[in-house]
């Protein structure tokens, strides 16, 4: 088997290939020469990634204690888990945090 390197939208075309195909994983991995055991590995990788949410839902929150001085804040939530970051932080930082943690 010679071995092709596919980005991840080839990936998903071939994948959809399969679906479309109504054969075993074994017989098109086999025609498409394939090994079945990575074929698999990646059909489960991509399958996961798209079933997990694109977006994530962010709240500003104000308090007003009093006419002159209100706390802004920025809340990110996802899953089990809650950020709050004050509207002052830099956006390249919470970029490179975002980043790292998609990573």
């Amino acid at each position: 088997m010679s071995r092709k390197y596919r980005n991840t939208a080839q990936w998903l075309e071939l994948i959809e290939v399969f679906e479309q195909s109504g054969q075993s994983q074994v017989e098109f991995c086999a025609e498409h020469n394939l090994n079945p055991a990575y074929f698999s590995k990646r059909r489960s990788e991509l399958m996961q990634a798209q079933s997990e949410p694109a977006f994530v839902q962010v709240q500003s929150r104000s308090a007003c204690s009093s006419a002159v001085s209100f706390d802004t804040s920025l809340t990110l939530r996802f899953q089990q888990t809650e950020l709050t970051l004050p509207l002052s932080v830099d956006p390249r930082w919470l970029a490179g945090l975002i980043k790292t943690l998609a990573a």
